[in-house]
């Protein structure tokens, strides 16, 4: 608690400062503070967006990207050869039931699609950009696979390359064979680590060889 003798000393402090305070008056301009609402601030930025350039952009970048496909990572050039065996073998996590409402597999069943099919295809993976794998990969063409039970079909997945520019190389002949590994799908499942490749069904797999081109 404050004393008489203190109380006298800080009002004697505080009223000469209260008395000598002046309004200054205004040193500088100020500005009301106005927040503008998202909706506006998107409406006005969208006006000054020219639409009709964006779109063309848009449409070229999507011509390009069918043109010259992002290449699928984790691909390399085949620095040795190597065989090995992919199993399409998977488990079934619902019952299989054909259109007539029998079950054909129960739940947890394991399936492989080749005991009910066969993969009548030869699959080659290539990089287009690379001379010599398209050297390769015409020579093998070259030399199709005729079985006993049906003709071998070829298909040409690329792993890098345009198929436009591949179609022009090979011709009319091979136009219709080519396409892309769209996010390394097919190498993915296949377990290909490098290319040129070829994949062909052997009894109820699918053997997969990745060969080295001696330069």
């Amino acid at each position: 608690m404050l004393g008489r003798l203190e109380k006298i000393i800080l009002i004697g402090l505080v009223i000469p400062t209260l008395a000598a305070a002046k309004d200054l008056g205004r040193v500088a301009n100020t500005f009301e503070i106005v927040e503008e609402p998202f909706s506006q601030m998107m409406k006005r930025k969208l006006e000054q967006v020219d639409m009709e350039q964006e779109r063309k952009k848009m449409e070229s970048i999507a011509r390009d990207r069918v043109k010259n496909p992002i290449p699928v990572t984790g691909i390399m050039e085949s620095q040795e050869s190597r065989t090995f065996y992919y199993d399409p073998t998977y488990t079934l996590e619902e019952d299989a039931v054909l259109p007539c409402g029998k079950v054909l597999h129960k739940a947890g069943t394991k399936v492989n699609p080749l005991d009910h099919m066969d993969l009548n295809r030869r699959l080659f993976f290539v990089d287009s950009r690379k001379e010599n794998q398209i050297e390769w990969l015409e020579e093998k063409l070259n030399n199709p696979i005729n079985d006993q039970k049906e003709i071998i079909e070829d298909r040409i997945i690329l792993v890098g390359g345009s198929v436009f520019k591949l179609k022009e190389k090979l011709g009319e002949k091979h136009a219709d064979k080519i396409y892309f590994d769209q996010s390394g799908e097919l190498t993915t499942k296949f377990g290909i680590k490098s290319v040129p490749a070829v994949a062909l069904q052997e009894d109820k797999k699918i053997r997969v060889d990745e060969i080295f081109i001696r330069k």
